[in-house]
């Protein structure tokens, strides 16, 4: 029995071309209306969430949701207060984290790095369309520049988001492997190029959601899973029922139990939701 469902944003509910299916918005309804939790899943830092969940109608939903990969859990909507509550935070260690900048910096690696302030932002290059690009999506007020002297004990690092091309990013993944650290592939990059998101060791989406299903006292068998990328397969892999899309990569279809009929851009989720699950 289904008893929370779970969602990836970007790729899953999310087609960024289309937005949001209405077949999976009234999926949603449906699960509200039947007192399932739904529970958004992202990479995502929780100030590029909010208008996503309100347009799901979740945002006042006192349930916890996973941001940053699984390295933070919070709710906008705190026990019915009104209040946004950050339940956990999960940060590098700070050595490390002078340890990526210093080897990104040698092989021309573009880092903009979260920091455990949602109004903060590390990067380690003042300009360029990369840095931009994050600081629009990401909704970081502030940026810091690193440098030799910068002092990551005050303010640590959360998330690194890496780009660069392909031919300089291998020893740099060598060094976040060689460090354990958990590694995804990111998006928005040309043949060219390569990027990688970097969270603490241990930490993926899987970490986030047994958070909140211990809070919920909620079965990892009885969690629906929908995602659609490389950060999602710990958590398709944990839940009882782990649903890959049917526009998500090959490797995370293996990793699924069922695959969606329709893409995030034609209502995969609600799709599958009604067909399978609302009998």
């Amino acid at each position: 029995m289904i008893k929370m469902i779970a969602i990836d944003i970007d790729g899953t509910v999310l087609d960024h071309k289309t937005g949001i299916h209405q077949i999976t918005k009234d999926a949603i309804l449906k699960a509200k209306a039947l007192n399932i939790p739904v529970i958004i899943a992202t990479g995502r830092n929780l100030s590029s969430i909010h208008h996503i969940a309100k347009e799901l109608k979740i945002e006042n939903s006192s349930y916890p949701f996973v941001s940053q990969n699984g390295g933070q859990s919070f709710s906008f909507n705190h026990k019915d207060k009104g209040e946004l509550k950050i339940y956990y935070t999960v940060s590098f260690d700070t050595k490390l984290t002078n340890e990526l900048f210093d080897c990104a910096n040698e092989n021309k690696i573009r880092i903009f790095a979260y920091s455990e302030n949602e109004k903060y932002a590390y990067c380690n290059k003042k300009i360029s369309a990369f840095r931009t690009f994050m600081k629009f999506k990401s909704k970081r007020q502030k940026l810091i520049s690193y440098n030799k002297k910068t002092d990551f004990s005050k303010l640590k690092v959360s998330k690194f988001i890496c780009f660069g091309k392909a031919k300089h990013m291998d020893k740099f993944r060598k060094l976040a492997e060689k460090n354990n650290v958990s590694i995804f592939a990111f998006s928005y990059v040309s043949d060219a190029h390569a990027n990688i998101e970097l969270n603490p060791i241990g930490v993926d989406k899987a970490y986030g959601l047994k958070y909140v299903t211990e809070q919920l006292n909620i079965d990892a068998k009885d969690v629906i899973y929908f995602g659609d990328g490389e950060n999602d397969i710990a958590a398709i892999k944990w839940a009882g029922k782990g649903i890959a899309m049917k526009n998500a990569k090959d490797i995370v279809k293996e990793a699924a139990d069922d695959v969606t009929d329709l893409t995030a851009g034609e209502g995969g989720v609600g799709d599958y939701l009604f067909k399978n699950i609302f009998k």
